[in-house]
């Protein structure tokens, strides 16, 4: 199984100049794509899957997708000051990196991720992910969506809604984006359903 996760933010953009002290806690919060990169990257040996970490940026003068497939990340990932470093080379669309930018807008992005991907939809008010599991470990692809710092908006839950986007719960408290990466990981790693 394929193993997607999908993070739009509106704060993040491609053309503002970036440095590693702009970024934690800056105005743009590429500190919360550091970290959910950071950890999806330790997992990636331990999934043993392909994983594609997709960001979509929301803001009005952006309207892309940034799709990262973590066996591209060929350098070593062990602190979040490397995986901020490997942020901003990302963004800089640094061309030793095979991540694939695309302008489109959010219904088009999930199309055309539903023609191949179960969706999950990952909010507090989803059922607990054991509900799923059968489901999923019966898709050859699956894309999680999440919040970065924010959750998303009424119109981006609509339009996953309208593409039959199933609700999915790690719990009923708001997490981290990264720590919800990791939730949905340590589950799939830990499930019956995905060992039998």
């Amino acid at each position: 199984m394929d193993i997607s996760f999908l993070i739009p933010s509106e704060t993040v953009r491609t053309g503002s100049k970036k440095t590693i002290k702009s970024i934690v806690g800056g105005q743009e919060r590429i500190d919360v794509f550091s970290r959910c990169l950071l950890n999806l990257y330790r997992w990636k040996e331990r999934l043993n899957t392909k994983i594609t970490l997709i960001f979509y940026l929301s803001h009005t003068e952006e309207l892309m997708k940034i799709s990262i497939p973590l066996s591209n990340i060929n350098r070593k990932i062990e602190s979040e000051l490397d995986s901020t470093r490997e942020m901003l080379k990302i963004l800089s669309k640094d061309q030793n990196y095979k991540v694939e930018f695309e302008k489109t807008n959010f219904r088009k992005l999930l199309n055309s991720l539903a023609r191949n991907h179960g969706l999950y939809y990952l909010t507090p008010d989803g059922l607990p992910i054991k509900i799923y599991e059968e489901a999923i470990k019966s898709e050859s692809a699956v894309c999680f969506v999440l919040g970065s710092q924010y959750d998303l908006t009424t119109e981006q839950e609509k339009i996953l809604f309208d593409l039959d986007a199933k609700p999915l719960s790690i719990g009923n408290q708001n997490y981290l984006a990264s720590h919800v990466i990791t939730l949905v990981c340590y589950n799939l790693s830990t499930s019956e359903a995905f060992h039998s």
